[in-house]
């Protein structure tokens, strides 16, 4: 390197060695996770854990979702979803070092190495989609308008790739990079207008824009044709999805401000509590005419001129943005003479499209962090690009020997110093998939996917797969989340969740729990808002909860109903004996049940009472006493386990005992019927 021996192409090999060398680095030593809960739902879908895999991924076009599917199928037991969207951030970084090495080899390897560190926590370790898609957009532009003034068709076709794949895999985030490369087109475009050169303009930087656009927006119309057909599972959930985002993307409006907009469309203050938190899952109450209702009566907010500061505070701190600050300087510095400046439009033109895009997402989001990596992404290369033929005709020359090798050392120094929180401080802190929490949240999913006859409700507690304990590179089991369903979000209403509540007998999530002994509710906060959710919208249903079971630190929680036209029965059964647990929070109930092990076999019990008082009555979820090999108890009778006949019944603690003031009965249940025990009462007998 001292000699200046090295070729163009021999740099670029280089760059794609270190390039290698920094992604194994990312990945033993800084810890990947999904970025967002879209991403691990979109790869639970992929690995089908839904269910089986889909071509359908809701945010990503189904022409991607079928390229997915091919590398499942052809890699079945394999994350193939994490290693292709690896594989295009890649190939993506790699293709942008190519083209600024092309164009200034010494200037362009240092700048292609700042590129790669400074990418590597938001793209490799923090996995997101939208940025995915928008570091492709941006190399698709790179090919196209930086990539050299000779046609090279293998360039032309990579370029249009590139940008196919950004719309693909995240249409919005390849409209946001267009706007920001918006600027060096029309750069291209003065230049041919100076230089009377409009048939290499139209030919060279105008036809592959054209031709990508038409693959684009022509693939968009072969999806809404072949995909979202008028009555089908996709078509129902892009309109729910669209209303969706309406209402709940730019903010639910407060119910003191509207109570009276809310009550004439039947909502109440729990309703709009629900929406508030995202809890939409009930889809008789939250369909896309309920937010499009909303949505109208709502009124439009005032310009947050204070987010704008948010905004700006959070850019100050950001190491993409403080890079492209850099280059711009750098490229400033040696041009002191104003009129020598060639390349100012081009250099200053990503900031203002940066501020445009973060003044129009202000009106929706107060801080869109996603948005603004991607944004910044964008910003970085395109203002490197822009500054780079200056900065290389000044500095190109200047760079031999120990120089060459100061000044690519004083670029890494510089990236890693600026970005030390995410390339250094990770090597010294453990991954947060093999925490102590992780480790239990992912054992207690574990343990209850297995048993595919009981279905788990769960509060959006994870939103990356993180308190999972999974990697990015662990394929999510097929079926693994068939019987767990989270009760927020988009992803109540998409086709792979409906498909597994419909395989459950059951079309909407949160108003079928009344109606199941299966749903298991996790999170003591959640719980109760449901049950007040249950309680305020369907008349006639006393809701009651009991716990169940424990694992960990986490508590699984039955949700129970008023039962009605129960059978009285001839069996028997007594009440022996109770006491308190968990500093007096909780009664425990245990009985007795004179059944054979035949009888009770696939049959789940209740603790039924009756107020001889007030004539009011409850039901409480019991478990048998088997415990399975993780140790659980039993909410179904398992005949495959150590046969008993006992029970035990965990319940809220109640104010006065459950004494002779209560009629109280064992009631045994068969899916949707009812037998009332007759029961003695033996608990406070000395």
């Amino acid at each position: 390197m001292r000699r200046n021996s090295l070729s163009v192409r021999q740099t670029q090999c280089l760059f794609l060695l270190f390039h290698g060398m920094a992604l194994l680095y990312a990945v033993f030593f800084l810890h990947p996770y999904y970025g967002s809960n879209d991403e691990f739902s979109l790869a639970a879908i992929a690995s089908g854990a839904y269910g089986e895999p889909s071509w359908y991924f809701i945010y990503l076009h189904s022409g991607f979702g079928w390229i997915l599917k091919a590398f499942y199928t052809l890699a079945p037991g394999v994350n193939c979803y994490t290693f292709v969207m690896y594989g295009m951030i890649f190939l993506s970084l790699t293709a942008i070092g190519f083209v600024w090495i092309g164009r200034g080899k010494k200037t362009g390897a240092i700048m292609a190495v700042m590129l790669t560190l400074a990418c590597l926590q938001p793209l490799y370790v923090e996995l997101q989609y939208t940025k995915t898609a928008a570091v492709a957009a941006v190399a698709g532009y790179a090919l196209l308008f930086a990539g050299g003034r000779r046609p090279k068709s293998i360039r032309t076709a990579a370029g249009i790739c590139f940008l196919l794949m950004g719309s693909w895999i995240r249409f919005q985030a390849f409209g946001m990079v267009s706007i920001l490369a918006f600027g060096m087109w029309l750069f291209k475009g003065y230049g041919a207008w100076r230089k009377k050169e409009w048939k290499v303009f139209f030919v060279q930087d105008c036809l592959p824009c054209l031709a990508a656009f038409a693959l684009v927006f022509g693939s968009m119309a072969a999806e809404n044709l072949l995909v979202y057909t008028p009555d089908s599972p996709q078509a129902h959930y892009r309109e729910y999805d669209r209303a969706r985002q309406q209402l709940l993307d730019y903010g639910v409006p407060e119910w003191d401000e509207y109570e009276a907009d809310y009550e004439a469309i039947g909502l109440t203050r729990t309703d709009c509590i629900n929406l508030q938190n995202w809890l939409i899952s009930d889809y008789d109450r939250y369909t896309a005419d309920t937010f499009r209702a909303i949505v109208d009566f709502r009124k439009d907010r005032p310009f947050q001129w204070e987010y704008l500061l948010d905004y700006l505070m959070i850019l100050a701190k950001k190491p993409l943005f403080l890079l492209s600050v850099l280059m711009a300087a750098v490229w400033l510095f040696p041009l002191s003479n104003v009129r020598k400046r060639k390349n100012g439009f081009p250099v200053s033109y990503p900031f203002l499209a940066l501020l445009c895009v973060y003044l129009y997402f202000i009106s929706i989001y107060r801080v869109l962090p996603i948005v603004v990596t991607a944004c910044l992404i964008s910003c970085l290369v395109f203002v490197w690009t822009a500054a780079e033929d200056e900065i290389a005709s000044k500095w190109e020359d200047k760079l031999k020997g120990k120089r060459l090798f100061g000044t690519a050392f004083a670029g890494v120094a510089l990236t890693a110093g600026l970005c030390v929180r995410m390339l250094a401080a990770p090597l010294f802190e453990p991954p947060v998939q093999s925490s102590a929490s992780a480790v239990a949240f992912r054992t207690l999913y574990d343990t209850i996917s297995k048993d595919k006859k009981i279905y788990y409700a769960f509060d959006p507690l994870t939103n990356n797969g993180m308190e999972l304990g999974y990697s990015v590179f662990e394929k999510i089991p097929e079926e693994y989340l068939t019987n767990i369903f989270s009760l927020g979000g988009w992803e109540t209403e998409s086709p792979q969740v409906v498909s597994n509540l419909e395989h459950y007998g059951e079309r909407s999530l949160l108003t079928s729990l009344y109606k199941s002994d299966r749903a298991v509710l996790i999170s003591n906060t959640l719980m109760e808002h449901i049950m007040l959710h249950l309680q305020d919208t369907y008349d006639g249903i006393f809701i009651t909860y009991s716990k169940v079971n424990q694992i960990g630190d986490f508590d699984l929680f039955a949700l129970n109903y008023k039962m009605s036209g129960l059978e009285d029965a001839e069996y028997t059964a007594s009440l022996d004996r109770t006491y308190t647990a968990e500093e007096d929070r909780y009664d425990v109930f245990e009985a007795t049940v004179d059944m054979t092990p035949e009888e009770l076999s696939g049959k789940s019990v209740f603790l039924w009472m009756k107020s001889v008082e007030s004539g009011k009555r409850r039901m409480y979820q019991g478990v048998w006493r088997q415990q399975n090999e993780d140790g659980l108890y039993s909410m179904i009778y398992d005949s495959a386990l150590e046969e008993t006949n006992q029970v035990r019944f965990m319940i809220p603690r109640m104010s006065y005992p459950l004494d002779e003031r209560y009629e109280v009965h064992v009631v045994i249940r068969d899916k949707d019927k009812g037998r009332r025990l007759v029961t003695e009462n033996h608990l406070y007998e000395s």
